[in-house]
C-alpha cells in the first residue's frame, strides 16, 4: 500500500538473451532423435528450487561495442552476410529489445560508436553467455564463414577452462578471445525463435530474446561451477515430466517452448523450420498475472483475458473463482495455471503468432501420448 502522494516505481526490465541448443544425438530416446539443454542453476543464482533455464543472460553494453564490427571487417565478414540478419521492413512484428534502428544503412555502422542492430549484438550476447555458462563456443573460421549451412559450428581444441573464466571475469575478453583463436561468433547459425518478459508484478524483470541453434553433434560442456549446478541433455517431454516429479523447476518460458517442440521428434524438421521461420517476427510473451480460489494463471498474448496495458499490470488480478471456472469463460486461451509448481499446466487453443508451433498441454496424461 503506498500513502497519498506516494509514487509507484515502474517496473524495470533488464535487457538479456538466451539460446535454445538443439543437437543431432546418435541415439534415439522415445523416438527423439535430437537432445535439448537445460542447465540447472546454482543454489547462489537460482530464483527457485532446482530451477533449469535455457543458456543466456544479461546483455553488456561490450557486445554492441563498434569493436565487434571493426574485428568483422577485418575477418573478412561481408556487408551482405550481417544485412541477412537484419529485419527492417517496417511490417514484421519487432519487439521493443528488437525494434528497428534507423534505416538499415550499413555504411553508418563505422560512424556510430556502437554495433546499430541489435539482432547482431543479441546474437553475441546469447553466444557469449553461453560459452561463459557451459563452455559451448558457438563460432566459424573464415572457411566455415563461406558455408551456407544453417547448422551451428563450434570448436572443442583450445584452452577452454582458461578462456572461459576470463570472458566470465570480463566479458570484453569474448572479443580477445575471438581473435586468439581466429573466428568470429557464430551469428548465422542462431535463429529467431521467441521473445519472453517478466511479468510487471516483478520489479526488477528481465526482457529477453530467445534465439535457437543446431548442432550436428552433442559438444562437451564446461559448467562454470559459481552459476551452474549442472548441465542436462535431454528431449523435451522429459523435462516436462521432471517438473511434475518436482526433479527440476522452470519459470515459464521453458514450460512454453519445451512444450512447443514436444510434438516434433525430427532433428531435421525443427532445424529446417526454424530457418523459413527466422524472419516472420516476435511477439513479446509478458505474463499478466491472476489470482484465483485455487491458484494463480499467467495469461499470454491471444488470451481472452490478457487485456489491458502488460507493463502496467503492477498488481495482480483477483477473480474470484476457480481456475476451471476463470478457463471456463475464455474462447480464446494461451496460459499457465499454478506456474512454478509441478502442478503447472498449459493451455493454448490460439493459432500462434508469427507462423510459430502450437504448444502442446504440459498435463501428464497428454504428455504419455506422445
Amino acid at each position: 500500500m503506498t500513502t497519498s502522494g506516494e509514487k509507484v516505481k515502474s517496473p524495470v526490465w533488464r535487457e538479456s538473451s538466451s539460446l535454445i541448443i538443439c543437437a543431432k544425438s546418435p541415439e534415439k530416446l522415445s523416438e527423439y532423435d535430437y537432445r535439448i539443454l537445460i542447465l540447472k542453476r546454482s543454489d547462489r543464482t537460482a530464483l527457485i528450487k532446482e530451477q533449469g533455464v535455457f543458456p543466456g543472460g544479461i546483455y553488456d553494453p561490450f557486445d554492441e561495442s563498434i569493436e565487434w564490427l571493426k574485428y568483422f571487417e577485418e575477418f573478412g565478414v561481408t556487408q551482405q552476410s550481417l544485412k541477412e540478419l537484419v529485419i527492417i521492413d517496417g511490417e514484421t512484428e519487432r519487439p521493443k529489445i528488437l525494434a528497428p534502428q534507423g534505416t538499415g544503412c550499413y555504411d553508418r555502422f563505422f560512424k556510430n560508436s556502437k554495433i546499430w542492430a541489435r539482432e547482431i549484438s543479441l546474437r553475441i550476447n546469447a553466444i557469449r553467455e553461453t560459452f561463459e555458462e557451459v563452455g559451448v563456443f558457438l563460432c566459424r573460421n573464415r572457411e566455415q564463414l563461406l558455408n551456407n549451412s544453417i547448422t551451428g559450428f563450434y570448436i572443442e581444441k583450445y584452452d577452454k577452462l582458461k578462456w572461459q573464466k576470463l570472458v566470465h571475469e570480463d566479458p570484453k575478453e569474448f572479443l580477445n578471445m575471438c581473435k586468439e583463436l581466429n573466428v568470429v561468433p557464430d551469428l548465422w547459425g542462431l535463429h529467431e525463435w521467441c521473445g519472453w518478459a517478466s511479468p510487471a508484478i516483478i520489479k526488477r524483470g528481465y526482457e529477453t530474446a530467445f534465439f535457437i541453434t543446431f548442432l550436428n553433434e552433442i559438444p562437451k560442456v564446461l559448467c562454470e561451477e559459481t552459476e551452474v549446478k549442472e548441465c542436462l541433455w535431454l528431449p523435451p517431454p522429459t523435462f516436462l515430466q521432471m517438473v511434475r516429479e518436482a526433479k527440476l523447476s522452470f519459470l515459464p518460458p521453458q514450460v512454453y517452448e519445451l512444450s512447443r517442440l514436444v510434438p516434433y521428434k525430427s532433428f531435421d524438421y525443427l532445424k529446417q523450420f526454424s530457418w523459413d521461420r527466422r524472419k516472420k517476427g516476435i511477439t513479446m510473451y509478458r505474463p499478466i498475472g491472476h489470482v484465483c480460489t485455487d491458484g494463480v494463471v499467467f495469461v499470454f498474448p491471444g488470451d481472452d483475458f490478457y487485456t489491458g496495458d502488460p507493463y502496467q499490470a503492477t498488481v495482480t488480478r483477483n477473480m474470484e473463482c476457480t481456475r476451471a471456472e476463470f478457463r471456463a469463460r475464455s474462447k480464446c486461451i494461451n496460459r499457465i495455471e499454478n506456474p512454478v509448481t509441478p502442478n503447472a499446466v498449459l493451455y493454448s487453443n490460439i493459432k500462434p503468432f508469427n507462423g510459430h508451433l502450437m504448444p502442446v498441454s504440459s498435463r501428464g496424461d497428454e504428455l504419455n501420448k506422445l
